[in-house]
Formats: structure tokens, C-alpha cells, sequence
């Protein structure tokens, strides 16, 4: 199931593009798409923090209540990397949005020929890195954190607590599971690996191995525990051999 956001305070245009939207599902073949329209950002942002989980967002840019440039920088925050696509009848905040990493932008009006290519490519990028994304559950709704992203976990009180490379710090909710369960689509990747019963650590972020602890490039080090030890080892050295060989 795909989810889609549009936010345009133009009652015409989000019509619109909506209505495209669902010619391009049809000519796809693909029923299982949910589009969900706004006419106002606060009310996307608290859908968003309510814990709706969405694939892309459609955004106009000259908005009264807050403009699309504002509001993709709060979904930045909420989601770390939402798929936006800019529509707006002004070339002018092309570098804001290239400053966003926006998916694309596309100027008004918008049509069958310039949004189809658009979809298209979400479409293809969506199916490839469905595998690599870990969905979330927190306090402030659900996240979607590409795999890459994460540096290490840590289970405290029955937490899950996510370390990611741009230094932040997201909290699971209380795990009813196991760590090996709860965190099994991330544990089936080759670079991912469990040194102790609460640390799960991502080997493209390790630096050095020694007895008891492996320490990362970000600074930190990890436990391994006595029990994992020769696991880990094995792991460490045959994930950087197959790095070596790697052209």
C-alpha cells in the first residue's frame, strides 16, 4: 500500500492533482494507493505527529498559513528523509528546495506529462528501498529510518533506543519482544550484527575490534560480551575482508 500527501490551500489545484494522481494508478495498475489531501500544513504536520505514515508529499509552496518550503523543513525534523515534491507556479525556491533534497519540483500547472515521470520514479525507487527502511513506532508517531542511517541500538528497560549518523537519538516504545525479534529486519542485513543481548551495531560504522568492546567511528564504543565474542569476531573480519575485495 502506497500512501500520498497533498498539501495545496487551492481547493482547484488539489483537486487536480489529485485527480492525475489517479489516472496515473490506473494506467499503472496499482489500486493499493492511498492519497490523502490538505488544505492546510498544520493540519499535514498533525497527521504526520499522530503517527500517519506516508511514502511522498506533494507540496504547493505559496501557502498563506505557512509556505511548502517551511513545511518540508518540519517534516526534515519529524521524519528525517520524507519524499517531497515541490509544485509551484514560481521557479524562485528552487534552491530552497535543492537545499531540502527534494525529491523534485515541478511547476504549475501540473499535468499527465510532467507529474507521470515523477511518479514513475517514486514508484521505482519506492519498491527498491521498501527493504531498507525500519518503521519506527515512538511517542511522536512513526518513523521511517533508512538502515544506513543507523549507527548502533541499545535496549534499556525494555526501550529500544536508535543511534543514528546525524547524532540523533529515537526511543521505541515499550518492546513486549525481544531485541533479536523486535529488530529482526534489520538484523537479516549482512552489515548489522548483535555484540550482547541489548546492542545490536551496524559494521559500516565500526573502527576496531579488541577483547570486550568495538569501538565506532563516531566515537563511541560498544560492549561485545563473552558469549558473542567469537561471533563477532568471525563477523568483523570476514565484513572487512569482503570491504577489501570490493573494487
Amino acid at each position: 500500500m502506497l500512501r500520498l500527501a497533498i498539501c495545496d490551500d487551492d481547493r482547484t489545484d488539489l483537486t487536480k492533482t489529485a485527480g492525475i494522481v489517479r489516472q496515473w494508478c490506473q494506467c499503472q495498475n496499482h489500486p493499493e494507493i492511498r492519497i490523502h489531501p490538505f488544505r492546510s500544513p498544520y493540519n499535514l504536520i498533525d497527521s504526520v505527529t499522530s503517527g500517519e505514515a506516508y511514502d511522498i508529499f506533494l507540496l504547493d509552496i505559496l501557502m498563506p498559513e505557512m509556505t511548502g518550503i517551511r513545511l518540508g523543513e518540519q517534516l526534515l525534523d519529524l521524519l528525517g528523509e520524507p519524499l517531497i515534491v515541490y509544485l509551484s507556479s514560481s521557479r524562485d525556491f528552487y534552491p530552497d528546495a535543492f537545499r531540502l533534497y527534494a525529491f523534485n519540483y515541478l511547476c504549475k500547472p501540473i499535468s499527465e506529462d510532467t507529474l507521470f515521470p515523477v511518479l514513475n520514479r517514486f514508484a521505482l525507487r519506492h519498491g527498491q528501498q521498501e527493504k531498507n527502511v525500519f518503521m519506527l513506532k515512538t511517542a511522536e508517531g512513526i518513523r521511517h529510518i533508512p538502515l544506513h542511517t543507523i549507527v548502533y541500538t541499545e535496549l534499556l528497560s525494555h526501550v529500544c533506543h536508535f543511534h543514528l549518523s546525524d547524532g540523533k537519538h529515537l526511543k521505541s516504545m515499550y518492546l513486549r519482544s525481544g531485541l533479536s525479534q523486535f529488530l529482526a529486519p534489520v538484523l537479516e542485513q549482512p552489515n548489522f550484527l548483535k555484540t550482547h543481548t541489548s546492542f545490536v551495531v551496524n559494521l559500516d560504522y565500526s573502527d576496531r575490534l579488541t577483547t570486550g568492546s568495538l569501538a565506532l567511528t563516531t566515537g563511541v564504543t560498544v560492549p561485545v560480551a563473552r558469549s558473542f565474542a567469537a561471533k563477532v569476531q568471525k563477523r568483523y573480519i570476514d565484513y572487512w575482508l569482503q570491504e577489501v575485495k570490493e573494487p
